[in-house]
């Protein structure tokens, strides 16, 4: 016998009744395997029903977002450049070693 397990429950943030289709799986019996289809067996399919509360996919999407942060105004950064590091052999050449 096949087994059809499938994720059923409320959504945390809206309370919509949900069908997690990504945690649902279809389990085939060896019957089935042989014959390359899910519930093509003699047995047919159980369906295993089990509750699980998360937020929903719509409700997720508006989290992840950044539309209720008030937008903050921002100093650019500073672009002044370092003055150069005076050498003390500024008049004189450098001799290279050999």
């Amino acid at each position: 016998m096949c087994r059809l397990v499938i994720f059923t429950g409320t959504c945390t943030r809206c309370g919509e009744e949900q069908t997690w289709d990504d945690l649902s799986q279809q389990l085939s019996c060896l019957e089935a395997k042989n014959n390359d289809a899910f519930g093509e067996c003699e047995r047919g399919v159980f369906a295993e029903q089990h509750q699980f509360d998360q937020e929903c996919d719509r409700c997720a999407e508006e989290d992840e977002g950044l539309g209720d942060v008030e937008d903050e105004q921002s100093s650019p950064a500073s672009t002044s450049k370092r003055p150069a590091q005076s050498d003390e052999t500024e008049g004189e050449r450098k001799k290279q070693k050999t």
